[in-house]
């Protein structure tokens, strides 16, 4: 008697479940399978072509580069925001799975940039990517995605704190905070073996917040393109040089229109000159003039300080020395992060060992209540660092401040003996590296004041200083005199501090308590004039 097969109806319900598994699962592979092998052909393609472009010199320099961390930058038209685009897009169609962010500081500037050279690519159609216009992302075909985001503010970017890239586009990287750029630099990751961590391509021209950490890090640094560097993290730095002339493709009228512009954007969009922007706050400023190598500092000028507090921003901390005709020296700088207000005291006192410093002006928030937590000036104080709010008008008038310092007037000692005629009324060792780095980088506000600096900028070690400065004076005064005429000693302790003084208790005198050092305390000096 014949057996027939039993319909898959009368079969076990286990059987029928094991049968869809297999089914499933054979289903997937074969999937899996097909996307691999399209993987592969697509890793063959040449992106480019099938893009319909075409790398100048400069952009196949751009794209030929090996080194972790890249930027191509200077001058406009000079093909940038295409060339990161596609680099972006050939990583994607290279690495399966791979995930690139794209960021720009907003998204109107990403429409007009990044956005606008994608739908002139036909959003990657060519090779089979698919664009989501709600979520802003280009998905491939083999499970790759590139991700176009805004990041204005440090707020922005920890909105991205639970993402990671193995791939970084920067455009117009000059216009992003630098510490924005920072935190999005540290969600580069990769969560598989068999998937690298590309680093990061950045294009932008001089100018705006990041000018100085930009051009610090890569212009600099590179011996302007010169040199491939290492930084602290072990990673290779290359900076590849744009400027108008590299792109044959440029649009004539706007490349007349480009070399009509003012001189400084001349030369920044023209030209790729980093040393010069439109909008900077202080072109006065020159390396060779008020930048020296370190001198010995007479024992008898007045030291005093300037303070900008921080904490995940970097504090800051200068010592200036005023000589007899009222120049301020800046000779010491002390820049870091992360360093609580107790240790930020420890590090002031033991910088100055053996020096009468005083007063130390500092920014008046520090004298601010943060819930059950002591002000941060009394936390310096309680450690034996006593500070004098900057108060002053606000940070405008602390602007003005600096850029009279900044002009010249009679020649100093130092300056007459290397047959200089003139010097400026501020001089800046050059140990203080932050310092020299912030100020020719420092943009006026886009918004808001126009006399003001962007806050957005790295203005730490600038704060500090301005905080002094505005209450040293109006700068240095050069009365003439029919005959030399030494100053009284009371005129000497006076000026310019209208009569405060730092003061430095006496060990052996009846009394002292040394429990409760006075290190640094400000006192009022008797030849001052008024009421104690």
């Amino acid at each position: 008697m014949s057996s027939t097969p039993a319909s898959p109806s009368s079969q076990p319900r286990s059987t029928l479940l094991e049968h869809k598994l297999a089914r499933l699962t054979e289903l997937r592979s074969l999937i899996a399978e097909r996307d691999r092998l399209h993987a592969e052909r697509l890793r063959n393609v040449d992106v480019f072509a099938l893009l319909g472009y075409e790398p100048t010199g400069r952009q196949r320099e751009f794209h030929n580069a090996a080194e972790f961390d890249v930027l191509y930058g200077g001058a406009a038209g000079g093909g940038k925001t295409k060339a990161l685009l596609m680099e972006g897009i050939r990583a994607c169609i290279r690495y399966p799975g791979l995930r690139v962010g794209a960021f720009r500081r907003t998204y109107p500037e990403l429409k007009e940039s990044l956005l606008a050279e994608l739908a002139q690519a036909e959003y990657a159609a060519p090779l089979g990517a698919v664009w989501n216009a709600s979520e802003y992302e280009l998905r491939f075909p083999n499970g790759s995605l590139l991700m176009f985001r805004y990041a204005e503010s440090l707020k922005d970017a920890t909105r991205r704190q639970g993402g990671q890239y193995q791939l970084i586009l920067f455009d117009e990287r000059t216009l992003t905070a630098p510490e924005v750029c920072a935190f999005l630099e540290s969600r580069l990751r990769s969560g598989r073996e068999d998937l690298p961590v590309l680093g990061i391509r950045s294009g932008t021209n001089p100018g705006g917040p990041g000018h100085g950490t930009v051009k610090a890090r890569y212009i600099d640094s590179t011996a302007y393109g010169s040199k491939v560097i290492t930084d602290q993290r072990d990673r290779t730095v290359r900076f590849i040089p744009s400027k108008l002339a590299d792109n044959p493709h440029v649009n004539a009228e706007y490349a007349d229109d480009l070399r009509n512009l003012p001189e400084q954007l001349r030369k920044a969009f023209v030209d790729g000159d980093w040393d010069s922007f439109m909008g900077q706050a202080f072109g006065e400023w020159s390396h060779d003039r008020h930048t020296l190598d370190p001198i010995t500092i007479p024992a008898e000028w007045r030291r005093v300080m300037g303070i900008d507090w921080g904490y995940a921003a970097p504090w800051a901390a200068l010592w200036l020395a005023v000589d007899e005709d009222g120049r301020a020296w800046v000779y010491r700088e002390l820049y870091a992060r992360q360093v609580g207000e107790q240790q930020q005291a420890e590090r002031i006192l033991a910088a100055e060992a053996g020096e009468t410093v005083g007063p130390r002006w500092a920014d008046d928030a520090m004298w601010a209540t943060r819930g059950d937590a002591k002000p941060i000036a009394r936390v310096y104080a309680d450690h034996g660092v006593h500070l004098t709010e900057a108060g002053k008008g606000g940070r405008v008038a602390g602007w003005q401040r600096l850029r009279s310092y900044l002009a010249d007037g009679p020649a100093c000692p130092h300056h007459r003996a290397q047959g200089w005629e003139t010097c400026p009324r501020l001089h800046v060792f050059r140990t203080c590296e932050n310092l020299i780095r912030e100020i020719p980088a420092l943009p006026f506000a886009t918004s808001g004041d126009p006399e003001d600096v962007d806050s957005n900028a790295s203005d730490h070690a600038a704060d500090a200083l301005r905080y002094a400065l505005i209450n040293l004076g109006s700068g240095p005064k050069f009365p003439v005199f029919d005959e030399a005429t030494p100053h009284p000693a009371a005129e000497t302790l006076k000026a310019p501090f209208a009569g405060v003084f730092a003061h430095t208790a006496d060990s052996t005198a009846p009394g002292y308590d040394d429990e409760t050092p006075e290190r640094g305390a400000v006192r009022r000096s008797p030849w001052a004039s008024g009421p104690d």
